[in-house]
């Protein structure tokens, strides 16, 4: 950050107390802030303010930078007319899959609505501007597929231990790739059978303790029972060097060392996630149990399972009705 955002930002929320017309707020806010790097700047200090993690703070420096990189223009506080034309034509690129648009436009709706309640424009350019209707992007291997993975790790190495933990956890809870990575010793309750995803590390900010089964803790005691007693790192899943075990290093290991093994042209940890919620509804878990378990803030997100999870239904009921059996097809009447 640089040195001269903070001593600006408090002067611009100090001004900003005092009585003046919308022109006045604008020229002010170019005077305090004279490039959309500064502006950034301040809007993340103000997101980590209201306590997002440092992922989805990573995500609005990516899309607002993009924006301004790509269309210089639409920093224009002085021209709401020309800042909403450059993020029409921003938005409006061909190619870009429904999923790519509704997340851009997710992250700059919020930093153009911030500066809106700053008085730097006097309306969002997002305004109006809809989602568009995506395709659900979940993977699903078959059960199969799943029992063979969890065969593959050399239980009789560190990192084999760690990965067989690993994927009985994800698989065994759904739980997100970046809050199992976060976890720490402490959370993990071996007795009680749960592991506390605290709200520090939950994508949510709301925390949630999730049960596991007897499979999965005896996966973890034997990981914990194999770390280095020289290890510092509170860390429940460490590399090699008890160092932290990134999403990155982890989707790598999982590409490399078991999707071939598998036959798979691509196997990631948050599908991983996706197979463990499917197969929890084809098991005949509840829709809303699912939610929590997952920690999703809405059903919306948990329908898209249900969704494919019913087209099993469909398709096994199609295989197997039984009037369908007994009556069979019948010849139309013309």
């Amino acid at each position: 950050m640089r040195e001269t955002v903070a001593p600006k930002f408090a002067l611009f929320v100090k001004l900003q107390g005092e009585v003046m017309n919308q022109t006045s707020r604008v020229v002010l806010f170019r005077e305090v802030f004279c490039s959309w790097q500064d502006v950034l700047e301040a809007f993340v200090l103000f997101k980590k303010a209201e306590g997002y993690s440092s992922r989805t703070i990573k995500d609005y420096r990516y899309h607002v930078a993009l924006l301004f990189r790509e269309c210089p223009q639409a920093w224009s506080p002085q021209d709401a007319n020309k800042t909403r034309m450059a993020v029409l034509s921003y938005l409006g690129q061909d190619g870009i899959a429904p999923a790519t648009f509704n997340i851009r436009r997710k992250y700059l709706k919020a930093f153009f609505s911030w500066l809106a309640d700053e008085g730097a424009y006097t309306g969002n350019p997002l305004e109006g501007i809809r989602t568009r209707k995506a395709e659900p992007r979940i993977v699903q291997h078959s059960a199969e597929i799943l029992t063979k993975l969890l065969k593959l790790p050399d239980k009789t190495t560190y990192c084999g231990k760690r990965d067989y933990a690993l994927l009985c956890l994800s698989i065994d809870t759904a739980i997100r790739p970046s809050e199992a990575l976060a976890l720490e010793l402490e959370d993990v309750n071996l007795k009680e059978m749960t592991v506390l995803i605290r709200a520090s590390i939950a994508k949510t900010r709301k925390s949630r303790t999730l049960p596991f089964s007897l499979e999965t803790a005896k996966a973890l005691q034997a990981l914990i029972a194999s770390r280095p007693r020289e290890w510092e790192t509170p860390l429940l899943f460490a590399n090699y060097e008890g160092d932290r075990l990134t999403v990155s290093g982890w989707r790598q290991r999982l590409q490399k060392n078991y999707a071939p093994k598998l036959g798979l042209k691509r196997l990631s940890p948050y599908g991983l996630r996706h197979d463990a919620a499917l197969h929890f509804l084809r098991n005949g878990m509840n829709p809303f149990a699912l939610q929590t378990i997952m920690g999703h803030s809405t059903l919306d997100m948990t329908k898209r399972y249900i969704a494919l999870a019913e087209s099993d239904i469909r398709e096994a009921h199609e295989t197997a009705s039984p009037v369908k059996r007994f009556l069979g097809s019948k010849k139309r009447v013309r």
